[in-house]
């Protein structure tokens, strides 16, 4: 399904950042024909009333109340009987109830109506964001590239399974979405199939003496590639074929009988 198409239903995740804002297109989805009630922080609601004069001109604000408790909120937006809802400000609604009472919230509410949150890079952690994902029926990621703002949509179905799209999109001002299926340019594509492999290289800076001394060092175990470099291991009297295989020919002081070894011992 394109995204133009999306219908509202359960709960819209948005992760957006400063390069692609989901403000309109949650907007454009919801259309005008809904009654939307939207929760966000004061001052919020000239900004978003200035900006989608048409849509907000029939939506409900309410502000978000430090101190009011989850159960006054959502006794807020159901007094209102909205179709649509809009968590404008999901960063301060984390802050003060927790990520797992608002997920269970978001939740709750989507029997009700259709619920729109938008979570943006920069003011909700991944790892709160994984938490939100988790009640989702849809999770919309926006990111762009060469200047085109890109939809990466995942939506979630009762049976367990999940389909995924990837499109390009832009919106009118009368909140119109144009989209269609997202083709990585050549150079993307370039990158895709040759992913750049990053090689570090951990060694220190080492000073002319620090390297003759490197390069003398000789370590333990590490020169033995020939039979009679075995001498300086004391392993001559030993039948040693190198090469990967060791055969050991047991000395007649071993103990390699059955009886119990504390036998052996001189008490």
């Amino acid at each position: 399904m394109a995204l133009r198409n999306l219908k509202p239903e359960g709960v819209f995740l948005f992760r957006d950042n400063s390069l692609c804002r989901a403000e309109s297109l949650a907007l454009a989805l919801l259309g005008s024909s809904r009654s939307l009630l939207v929760l966000t922080i004061t001052g919020r609601e000239k900004v978003l009333r200035r900006r989608f004069t048409t849509l907000c001109d029939s939506a409900t604000f309410v502000e978000l109340e430090r101190g009011a408790s989850l159960e006054k909120v959502h006794g807020q937006i159901m007094s209102s009987s909205p179709s649509a809802f809009l968590l404008d400000c999901a960063e301060l609604f984390i802050e003060l109830y927790g990520v797992d009472s608002v997920s269970a919230f978001l939740f709750r509410l989507k029997e009700k109506c259709a619920v729109m949150t938008i979570c943006s890079e920069s003011s909700v952690p991944d790892e709160q964001f994984r938490r939100l994902v988790s009640v989702a029926d849809t999770v919309i990621t926006l990111e762009t590239h060469e200047g085109v703002c890109i939809a990466d949509i995942m939506t979630y179905k009762k049976n367990g399974k999940h389909a995924n799209m990837k499109e390009t999109f832009s919106i009118s001002e009368d909140l119109k979405i144009s989209s269609k299926k997202y083709v990585p340019s050549e150079s993307i594509q370039a990158q895709l199939n040759n992913p750049r492999t990053e090689i570090l290289d951990m060694e220190p800076e080492l000073g002319e003496k620090e390297r003759d001394a490197k390069q003398n060092l000789n370590l333990p175990f590490t020169s033995v590639t020939k039979q009679s470099d075995l001498v300086s291991l004391r392993l001559a009297d030993r039948k040693v074929r190198v090469g990967g295989q060791i055969i050991y020919t047991p000395d007649k002081e071993d103990d390699l009988d059955d009886s119990d070894p504390d036998d052996d011992l001189n008490l």
